[in-house]
C-alpha cells in the first residue's frame, strides 16, 4: 500500500511540474496582455490629454486590466516621493513590487520605458510607449503561440517523467 501511495505521489508530482510550466506561460501571457492594453491607454493619454504623472498613473490604476492596474497603482503611490527619488527608480520599484508574471526580457523592455517617461517631450514619450507596447505585444504573441504548441506537451512530459521515476524506483 505504501508503494502504491509513493507511486501515485511521484506520478502526480511529475504532472504538477508539467502543469506548473503551463501555468507560468499562462501567467506571462496574461501579464503581457494586460500590460500592452495599459500601455495603449498610456499612449492615448500622452497623445491627447497629457495629464500630470500622478493623475495619469491614478487613472491608469483604475482603468487598466489586472495585473497592470496594480503596477500603475504602485507607480501612483511612488509619485509621493518623486522629489526625493528619480522617476526611473519609482518605475523600477513598481515593476519589482508587481512582477505580473513577466520574463526577464519583458521586464527589461518595461524598465527601458521607465527611463524615458517624464524626461522628454510628449511626442518622444508617446513614441517610446508605442515602441515598448509593440515589443511586448510581439512577446505576448510568441508566448500564446508557445502555449498552444507546447501546453499539452508540458503536461504529458511531466506525467511521463513521474511515471518513469515511479517505474525506476519500484
Amino acid at each position: 500500500m505504501l508503494k502504491l501511495l509513493g507511486a501515485l505521489l511521484l506520478t502526480g508530482g511529475g504532472l504538477a511540474l508539467g502543469l506548473g510550466a503551463v501555468g507560468t506561460l499562462d501567467a506571462r501571457a496574461k501579464g503581457l496582455t494586460a500590460l500592452t492594453a495599459a500601455l495603449g491607454l498610456l499612449e492615448g493619454e500622452l497623445s491627447f490629454r497629457l495629464p500630470a504623472m500622478p493623475q495619469l498613473f491614478a487613472s491608469l490604476a483604475r482603468r487598466a486590466p489586472e495585473p497592470a492596474g496594480a503596477f500603475f497603482a504602485a507607480c501612483a503611490r511612488g509619485m509621493d516621493t518623486l522629489g526625493e527619488r528619480p522617476f526611473e527608480e519609482i518605475w523600477a520599484g513598481a515593476a519589482e513590487e508587481t512582477p505580473m508574471g513577466l520574463a526577464a526580457e519583458d521586464r527589461e523592455i518595461l524598465l527601458e520605458l521607465g527611463s524615458v517617461l517624464g524626461r522628454y517631450g510628449a511626442e518622444d514619450q508617446r513614441r517610446a510607449v508605442e515602441g515598448a507596447r509593440a515589443r511586448l505585444e510581439a512577446n505576448a504573441q510568441r508566448v500564446r503561440t508557445e502555449r498552444r504548441r507546447q501546453g499539452r506537451a508540458y503536461g504529458t512530459m511531466g506525467l511521463a517523467l513521474g511515471a518513469f521515476l515511479t517505474i525506476l524506483l519500484i
